[in-house]
């Protein structure tokens, strides 16, 4: 629910923006880091803002691929906690088309993150006003 309400707050315009802002992208990174933390997954950065997306790309989706195998019960509250979109989510699962969905959703991890951070950063200028 929340989701939908900050994608039409935030364009897609500017979320690409965020990408490119290294503050934005350190906090993105702290911020998986935090989530995944709670499920006692380590997630490292080494702050390099050309290679950050790769980077928590390429730690999280093992992750999600093994917490799919072998513990779902454990995956589907790290997805409740981190907030993605449960009706993407379905989709991807139930979907008909032949996608890896750990790829899928980490994606959509990675895009969740990103929208809380540039969330809290709108609402922050907002209030600034």
């Amino acid at each position: 629910m929340y989701n939908i309400l900050f994608m039409a707050i935030i364009s897609a315009s500017e979320l690409t923006l965020y990408k490119n802002n290294q503050l934005i992208v350190d906090q993105v990174a702290l911020q998986t880091q935090k989530d995944f933390q709670l499920y006692d997954e380590k997630i490292e950065f080494t702050g390099n803002q050309d290679t950050a997306y790769e980077e928590l790309f390429d730690q999280i989706k093992p992750i999600i691929f093994r917490m799919l195998e072998l513990d779902s019960t454990r995956f589907f509250s790290l997805l409740y906690a981190i907030d993605v979109d449960e009706k993407k989510v379905r989709a991807l699962l139930l979907g008909d088309e032949e996608v890896d969905v750990a790829v899928e959703l980490t994606h959509l991890i990675l895009e969740r993150e990103l929208l809380k951070v540039a969330t809290r950063k709108l609402f922050s200028q907002q209030s600034n006003i």
